[in-house]
């Protein structure tokens, strides 16, 4: 059922895409990658899985939780839910503005 939530997230990749945004994506067996302003965004997971096994930003792990049908939240963005895990991470690279995403073990105290 197309609903006004998916029409609006629909139109908004299109947007994204037509004007450049999004970059250069492609799909093999082991997931999904694609160059978004300018960071390697790659979902790996089963084929035809709901919802990736791992999403990493340039090669380091962003972490996500799945909060419902079409819902997922990650650190960087705790307070926006997103219809999938690749919408999240590209509201992650933006939240960045260039920074380095870091792992958790990074963030810990020394």
């Amino acid at each position: 059922m197309l609903t006004r939530r998916k029409l609006v997230i629909s139109a908004v990749a299109g947007l994204a895409v037509g004007e450049g945004l999004v970059g250069t994506a492609r799909a093999d067996q082991s997931g999904y990658e694609e160059t978004y302003q300018g960071r390697v965004i790659r979902l790996t997971g089963p084929p035809g899985a709901p919802m990736a096994a791992a999403v990493t930003i340039d090669g380091r792990p962003l972490s996500l939780m799945k909060v419902g049908d079409d819902a997922y939240l990650s650190p960087l963005c705790h307070y926006e839910v997103v219809a999938s895990p690749l919408v999240a991470a590209r509201r992650a690279v933006e939240e960045l503005h260039g920074a380095e995403l870091l792992t958790a073990a990074a963030g810990e105290a020394r």
